[in-house]
Parts: structure tokens; C-alpha cells; sequence
């Protein structure tokens, strides 16, 4: 009896033991963080935390590690900036009140990186513990310290304009939009394509290759041409030598970009792949806000891997 009675009690702490352990192991270090009693901090304190968390998970390169966790895309550094000052106060920030007026947010402070770069810490309450879980993070020049026109980057503005210019109208297409159709329909919820963009498409093939001169094929198998052409409620049907499309009552999106391409602030090459940062403009108006811009270099020119 005593034998069993032991052997009983070890299975159940060795149970025990695998219980807290895969417990653990699920805990997400960017949730609420540590259980404690009461947090006696004021909000001073906590939004001091939270920005230090920040300013660490830069310097430290665990921005990709938060993404993963919290499944969204962060703010990158700056090309041109490799690590962010520490702060060991909040009076080392410069109170930025015009993103508390009239927001949500319940604190905003920002310092100088350097004579050029400026860094915006917006949060929203002052919880303490992750800053990305409340919180967001600007990065700013003045638009006047940028050379417009930067003949360094004259190769990348050319194709970046390109591609900006054509990106919206191409994934209108694959919805279904802006296109010449004709008044009679053809078969079952679907009519014949006179038209796309001045180009008459005769089979699913050329519709593809139109698509593959803005944007990378990686990026549009995995986003669009299931819907579009394989599903068995394709946008896009091909017979005799003809292309049919489903009308769409989706509406068409903008083909202006607000991104300025002649306010290129610096661009970097990676293995093909070139990170471009660049302002934007909105009401008229060039903004301070960084922007980070991609495209990969082909064999055939370059190409967009997202959307934008």
C-alpha cells in the first residue's frame, strides 16, 4: 500500500510539474506583465516605464519579437538612426500637448534623436507595463531638411512614382473595377472584358502579367489571385480566348498616392530589397512623418511587395 501510495504521489507531482511549466511557457511578455498586490506608481511613473520599455525594445532589436507577439507592424528606426537615446526622466522629454487635445491619448512627449530626427512618444493610459499596448511612436524631420528632388536617389524616385502611380488601378482590376465591360452578359454573373486600361486582355495569363509590372508575384499569390481567378467564385473566368469578370459592388479605391517621392530622406539596399524613408503629403501639405517604403529589385525593373 505504501508503494502505491508513493507511486501515486510522484505522478501527480511530475503532472504538476508539466502543468506550471507549459503554463509559463504560454505567458505573452508583452500582456499585462507581472501580477501585483497594487501598483503604487503615479501615472508620471508608469508613462516613465513605459516609454524606457519602448525606447529599450529599439536598442535591443526586439521590435520583431513584439510584432510577432502582438501581430501588427511597428514604426521601424529611422534609416539613419541606429539606437534612441535613454531617459531617466520625463522632464528629458518636451511635452507635445497637440496629441492629447481633442485625442484619446492621455500623454505625449518627444526629443531630439540628433539635429535631425525627432521621436514622438503618444500613450494613451498610463498603465505601466507594455508601451505598444497603449501607446504609439512617431518619427519626424522637418520637411525643410529634406533636399527634394535628391538626385542620390533619382533611380528609386523614377520607379517609386511609377509604381505608386499604378498600384491602386491594378488592384482595382483584380476587384473587378474600373473596368470596360460589356452590357451583355455571357454566361451566369459574368460578362466580357473589352477593356482593361486601354489593353484587352485575352486570358487570365495577361491579366497576371499586368499585375506582375507593379507588384512582386510573391505578394500578389498570397493576397489576390485566389479570389480573383481560382476560387470557385472567381472574379475573372477565361474561354475561347476571351476574359469574363463577375460585376463588382465594391467601390474603387483612390489612384492618387499620398506618398511624395521627391521627399526621400534616405534608402538602403538589402538583398535586393530597397527600404526607402519618405514623407507624405496630406491637405496639400508635406507632413513630418517618416514613412518606411519597399521595393524589390528584379530582373525586369522593381517591383512593389505590399500595398500601400
Amino acid at each position: 500500500m505504501k508503494k502505491t501510495g508513493l507511486a501515486a504521489l510522484s505522478v501527480l507531482l511530475i503532472l504538476w510539474g508539466c502543468g506550471s511549466k507549459n503554463k509559463d511557457d504560454d505567458i505573452n511578455p508583452y500582456d499585462a506583465g507581472p501580477v501585483t498586490d497594487t501598483d503604487t506608481r503615479s501615472d508620471e511613473e508608469k508613462e516613465l516605464s513605459m516609454i524606457q520599455g519602448c525606447i529599450s525594445d529599439y536598442n535591443t532589436g526586439r521590435i520583431a519579437e513584439v510584432e510577432e507577439y502582438l501581430n501588427t507592424q511597428l514604426h521601424p528606426l529611422p534609416l539613419e538612426v541606429s539606437a534612441l537615446p535613454e531617459i531617466h526622466s520625463l522632464s528629458d522629454l518636451t511635452k507635445e500637448e497637440s496629441y492629447v487635445e481633442n485625442s484619446n491619448s492621455s500623454y505625449a512627449g518627444s526629443y531630439m534623436v540628433d539635429d535631425k530626427y525627432k521621436v514622438i512618444f503618444i500613450i494613451y493610459e498610463p498603465t505601466g507595463n507594455s508601451f505598444w499596448l497603449n501607446g504609439r511612436i512617431l518619427f519626424q524631420i522637418d520637411p525643410q531638411q529634406v533636399t527634394v528632388d535628391d538626385n542620390r536617389f533619382t533611380e528609386y524616385r523614377t520607379a517609386m512614382t511609377s509604381l505608386l502611380e499604378q498600384e491602386k488601378r491594378v488592384l482595382n482590376w483584380l476587384y473587378g473595377l474600373n473596368l470596360s465591360l460589356s452590357e451583355t452578359e455571357s454566361f451566369p454573373g459574368y460578362y466580357e472584358v473589352l477593356s482593361m486600361g486601354g489593353t484587352t486582355p485575352h486570358s487570365i495569363d495577361d491579366i497576371r502579367n499586368i499585375a506582375e509590372r507593379v507588384f512582386t508575384r510573391d505578394f500578389l499569390e498570397e493576397n489576390f489571385y485566389y479570389s480573383a481567378f481560382y476560387s470557385e467564385s472567381a472574379m475573372f473566368r477565361e474561354a475561347d480566348g476571351k476574359v469574363y469578370c463577375a460585376r463588382s459592388d465594391m467601390i474603387a479605391q483612390e489612384t492618387s498616392s499620398v506618398y511624395n517621392p521627391r521627399y526621400i530622406i534616405a534608402a538602403e539596399e538589402r538583398e535586393g530589397t530597397i527600404y526607402l524613408d519618405m514623407l507624405a503629403d496630406s491637405i496639400g501639405e508635406v507632413q513630418p512623418d517618416i514613412k518606411r517604403l519597399t521595393m524589390v529589385k528584379t530582373d525586369n525593373g522593381y517591383r512593389l511587395p505590399a500595398a500601400y
